[in-house]
């Protein structure tokens, strides 16, 4: 009898303990599906985020291609004007690559695509510099500092292989959470002939360097009455000072010679020449010169700018009638 109670005891002790067992079997079971539910939630999100971003990167990937390989094909029916803004353009966008590639690299992706896809970018943009650097440099515009040492061959066919590679790697997160598959990328660039369409590029006649430079603002002190146009009306003094201002409005480095000549009605003619190197689209102002005269002298001021083709609607060069008023004590 005291045998069955001590059985019975054992048995719902037994019991008891496969319950307790069970129910933490149970929770700890839920608690680690709930923990993988999160994980999954957590991966899909950083995956469609990073879908989302890359989506945008590789879009401007594929129109940069594009609208390069265009530039190069039919650049010669351009001015020059608009070929440099459009080259202008593609190179500030490269810049902008940088920044978004540097910052996709966080978190990791498991698989870690978002580093892949920001090496390749980073890799395709020092590429892209490398031709576009080529291009400026033939046609004497401003362009990129090439990043990279490789020849024009050699970033070509980097253009090709990053294309190549990341058309396998696009379909990495395909079966994980999101299931994202991203676009491919295009190598138009990489295909091109780019030194026969350089060479047509510098051949047309729209794209051939030309030399501009225009007197941009003259100052004379002491300020000079009001006057007619080209009148320099100028209150007694014995000398007066002029500065030039010249502007360079094209896209190329030019040597500017400045002459001021100051020829009295009678006496020695003042002359001097300056010269400067502008450099593209600038402006520039001479250091002010000075001239000696007398009150009541009356002269001719010539400033012109040397060397400078002929353009009706430019300004080469003024030519003042300077009158110093007479001393109110003579």
């Amino acid at each position: 009898m005291v045998r069955t109670r001590t059985h019975r005891r054992r048995q719902s002790l037994r019991v008891v303990v496969a319950l307790v067992l069970t129910f933490v079997v149970l929770i700890f079971a839920r608690e680690v599906s709930r923990a993988a539910h999160r994980e999954s939630s957590t991966r899909q999100s950083e995956n469609l985020n990073f879908s989302a971003m890359a989506t945008t990167l590789l879009g401007q990937e594929n129109s940069f291609d594009g609208r390069l390989a265009t530039l190069l094909g039919t650049g010669a029916q351009l001015t020059r004007t608009n070929f440099a803004v459009q080259l202008s353009q593609l190179t500030q966008e490269l810049s902008s690559w940088r920044d978004v590639a540097n910052i996709m690299r966080s978190p990791v992706l498991s698989p870690g695509l978002n580093v892949t896809l920001s090496d390749d970018t980073l890799t395709r943009v020092s590429d892209y510099e490398t031709v576009l650097a080529y291009v400026a440099h033939a046609l004497d515009l401003n362009g990129p500092a090439a990043s990279s040492p490789l020849s024009l061959g050699a970033a070509q066919l980097s253009l090709a292989q990053t294309a190549a590679t990341w058309g396998t790697s696009r379909h990495l997160l395909a079966n994980a959470p999101g299931h994202v598959t991203l676009t491919a990328l295009t190598h138009v660039t990489a295909q091109l002939n780019v030194p026969q369409d350089v060479a047509t590029l510098v051949s047309s006649a729209n794209l051939a360097a030309t030399r501009a430079i225009v007197i941009s603002a003259i100052k004379v002190q002491p300020a000079p009455f009001p006057a007619p146009a080209l009148t320099l009306l100028i209150a007694p003094t014995t000398s007066f000072q002029v500065q030039v201002a010249v502007s360079n409005l094209r896209e190329i480095v030019q040597p500017v010679s400045l002459t001021m000549a100051l020829t009295p009605a009678q006496g020695v003619v003042q002359r001097v020449t300056m010269t400067q190197t502008l450099s593209p689209n600038s402006s520039f102002a001479f250091v002010s010169q000075n001239f000696r005269v007398s009150p009541g002298e009356r002269a001719t001021l010539t400033v012109s700018l040397d060397g400078v083709p002929a353009s009706s609607a430019l300004t080469h060069s003024r030519t003042y009638a300077v009158s110093i008023s007479p001393s109110g004590s003579g």
